[in-house]
């Protein structure tokens, strides 16, 4: 989940820890579930997403768990379509231009394709908790 402003990934995993097999990513440093989108990140994890995709490591489920399965995939594909490099031009020549990655453009979400990019980076999380545990790198 992602870590925001706000405590969502604290009442999601209040809601559902209970439930069998459900895990929750722990920031360690900062005691706060779920994973920080800094800049950085999601930088980093747009990266590994382009390449897990070029490597056509990504599937989506026939068996989608949804109550609208066709609609979620469709949701799915136009948020991916939409999230990208957006450039803010700078206002004068002492400021500088800033350049984010976001999938709200003209009124479009991007929530499913953070949670999707969240999904793939929490895997190598763990990988890297794991390596680091038994410390090989």
């Amino acid at each position: 989940m992602e870590r925001n402003l706000g405590f969502e990934a604290e009442h999601h995993k209040r809601a559902l820890e209970h439930i069998s097999g459900v895990k929750f990513y722990v920031d360690q440093k900062a005691d706060r579930v779920g994973v920080l989108t800094t800049e950085q990140v999601k930088h980093a994890m747009c990266q590994l997403v382009n390449v897990m995709l070029a490597e056509k490591r990504i599937h989506v489920s026939k068996n989608l768990v949804s109550s609208d399965p066709e609609g979620m995939r469709r949701k799915l594909r136009e948020q991916m379509d939409t999230y990208s490099y957006q450039v803010k031009l700078a206002a004068n020549t002492f400021q500088k231009e800033k350049i984010a990655l976001s999938g709200k453009v003209g009124g479009c979400k991007d929530d499913i394709c953070i949670c999707f990019q969240l999904a793939c980076y929490f895997t190598q999380l763990e990988d890297q908790r794991a390596r680091d545990s038994i410390g090989t790198k």
